[in-house]
């Protein structure tokens, strides 16, 4: 799952943003996997993540239901969901360790508390990748801001001119950091976006409690 391995922002942002794929391997025991699936897919649901969906559906974030999402999973069948805590991935670890159904699983987050999560649980990893950032003309990138948000969604459907403007709004107070989480995170189709973590960074560059109150008295934008 190499496109949840760019993703950019401080340490302590990424200790609140994991990715979980469950997925069956093509010609060696999809068949007959779907119905697996549907109870990985029901398991984590419960735990909480802040976003999940599938290719075929869109995410829980584009309007899409959790019962669309299991009703349409693919041949090869596959969950993909984003979680805000460490406390909740391990949830789902161990959820998944309870069901024992077969499945790959690949879990994407900081190394180290990946590789502590594993220890408890007596998983030894089959491998591990790594990103080795970004190389060539960076200074053509957007800023690190954008980076942030940009790279959540592995699959580029996030274009770097909605986070720009996105972003804009937020500074000028015409659109809560709330409202800009979900509007980024719309495109996104696979559902390893983090809303709440995007929430966090746009609140970083969203003017002060005075500022909004300010700009909704002159006539501003509803938030």
């Amino acid at each position: 799952m190499t496109h949840s391995l760019h993703r950019r922002g401080a340490e302590a942002d990424l200790k609140n943003d994991y990715v979980l794929l469950v997925t069956a391997a093509s010609g060696i025991n999809h068949v007959g996997s779907k119905d697996k699936l549907r109870q990985v897919l029901e398991e984590v649901w419960q735990v909480g993540p802040t976003n999940i969906g599938s290719n075929e559906t869109g995410t829980i974030l584009s309007g899409v239901d959790i019962e669309e999402i299991r009703a349409n999973l693919m041949e090869v069948p596959r969950v993909r969901c984003n979680f805000a805590s460490k406390e909740k991935i391990r949830q789902a670890i161990e959820r998944l360790l309870e069901l024992d159904l077969g499945m790959s699983v690949t879990v994407s987050g900081p190394t180290q508390d990946i590789l502590e999560m594993c220890g408890d649980y007596g998983i030894k990893p089959h491998s591990i990748n790594f990103s080795l950032d970004i190389w060539g003309k960076k200074e053509k990138l957007p800023p690190e801001e954008a980076l942030e948000l940009l790279t959540m969604c592995g699959h580029g459907l996030i274009s770097k001119t909605l986070v720009a403007e996105t972003i804009t709004k937020v500074r000028q107070g015409k659109m809560s950091p709330e409202k800009g989480a979900l509007k980024v995170g719309h495109p996104c189709i696979c559902g390893i976006y983090n809303p709440e973590r995007a929430k966090t960074i746009l609140e970083r560059v969203a003017p002060s409690t005075a500022e909004v109150a300010s700009a909704v008295e002159v006539g501003g934008e509803d938030f």
